[in-house]
């Protein structure tokens, strides 16, 4: 280590013997920043005939600039931003549903893959069994000094997020009698045989993905992970209402819908999961407000009330039997959604609906449609429903 430091001073030292020889315009180490603008544009690559491509864009958009701009010291080239702001942060979450957790990363499937592998080895822990196909990897089984009398393994279930470019991995562990007869493919149960041993797995493989030194690379076969269907679809046919399609079991639907609708520029009102039912006010304005509250003149800081506030305050004095019994039942309506609930239509119908919507979650396990209505049960038009409904799908977890 001397002898590297002592030729690194020689060396250093010969730089600066040598002065301007160097440094400079005409010196071995000028400044090259201002390079870039005496470049030459080249002629775009162009395809034989008969050959099939892929689409072509550009991997680096040059900014229109005129061209005065471009004089010496009148332009900086901007830093460039920096590519996740909350790393380590908010890319990983530990997110809970009842009796659930799992783990959420802000990544795309093929780049947790990998990330995963790394886990596991560093932890000591063997791979017995791995299908990035099917998004699976199996430990093999290990003995915990606490309990001898035992065998556990693990298995590791990676999936597509609700949103897009996200990973979700859900844990399961087992645990038999160390005398028990392994091999073969495992009857899984589905629950963990141990919640705590779960929570460390998970807690220790959150830790170690939001760490810095992640492994930042990807892999080809598990894109194929989740690449057959979405589990959160905005579908808008043609001659029907749009509607958002979730791949999801029922009591998750629910809960990542209730999530959505009491965020951003939703405000809840009323819910029942019996029926199926949201009753939401939406107002456009306190999203984009909300989005300032960090600066000046935010949404809480108006000093009187908004009509969307007022709306929401007269949402609050009703209750779902005056929904229901508002509901319109005559000859061509569409009450479809709504049949088989008790105090449907039962009511004087006014000519005006009450304020706000309706948010209706219909369907089976992996098959939820979530559709928006006004508080009449009517369909909206294309465009609203569609504005609507992304504001959900955003805000899904």
């Amino acid at each position: 280590m001397k002898k590297l430091t002592v030729g690194a001073g020689l060396f250093i030292s010969s730089i600066t013997l040598a002065g301007c020889g160097v440094f400079g315009n005409d010196g071995y180490f000028r400044d090259r920043s201002n390079d870039y603008q005496h470049a030459d544009s080249l002629t775009p690559l162009r395809i034989p005939e008969g050959v099939n491509t892929k689409h072509q864009e550009e991997l680096y958009e040059i900014p229109q600039i005129a061209g005065e701009q471009l004089a010496q010291g009148e332009f900086e080239v901007p830093r460039p931003q920096a590519l996740s702001v909350n790393a380590g942060l908010e890319r990983v979450k530990i997110q809970k549903l009842g009796g659930n957790r799992w783990v959420l990363v802000s990544q795309p499937p093929e780049e947790v893959w990998p990330q995963l592998h790394q886990f596991l080895r560093s932890s000591g822990l063997s791979i017995e069994m791995s299908d990035a196909n099917a998004g699976v990897m199996e430990t093999a089984w290990m003995a915990f000094k606490e309990s001898p009398d035992t065998k556990d393994k693990y298995r590791l279930q990676v999936e597509t997020g609700v949103q897009p470019d996200t990973t979700e991995i859900h844990v399961r562990h087992l645990s038999v009698p160390s005398a028990a007869p392994v091999g073969g493919s495992v009857n899984w149960p589905d629950r963990s045989s141990s919640p705590e041993r779960e929570g460390w797995m998970i807690d220790e493989m959150s830790t170690a993905l939001a760490s810095e030194t992640a492994a930042a690379t990807a892999s080809l076969v598990a894109q194929a992970i989740g690449s057959s269907s979405l589990k959160v679809q905005l579908r808008e046919p043609a001659g029907h209402e749009p509607y958002i399609a979730m791949g999801l079991e029922m009591d998750r639907a629910w809960a990542t819908v209730a999530h959505a609708v009491n965020s951003g520029a939703y405000r809840l009102h009323r819910e029942d999961s019996d029926i199926g039912l949201f009753y939401v006010t939406y107002d456009e304005d306190r999203a984009l407000a909300s989005d300032e509250e960090d600066g000046d003149g935010g949404w809480f800081s108006w000093g009187s009330k908004s009509d969307e506030d007022e709306l929401a305050e007269s949402a609050d004095q009703v209750s779902l039997q005056q929904i229901l019994a508002g509901i319109d039942m005559t000859e061509g309506a569409e009450p479809a959604l709504f049949k088989e609930i008790k105090g449907l239509g039962v009511g004087t119908a006014t000519s005006e609906a009450y304020p706000g919507y309706l948010i209706v979650i219909r369907g089976n396990d992996d098959e939820i449609e979530v559709r928006v209505r006004d508080t009449r049960g009517q369909p909206l038009s294309k465009n609203e429903a569609s504005q609507l409904l992304q504001s959900i799908q955003q805000n899904l977890i």
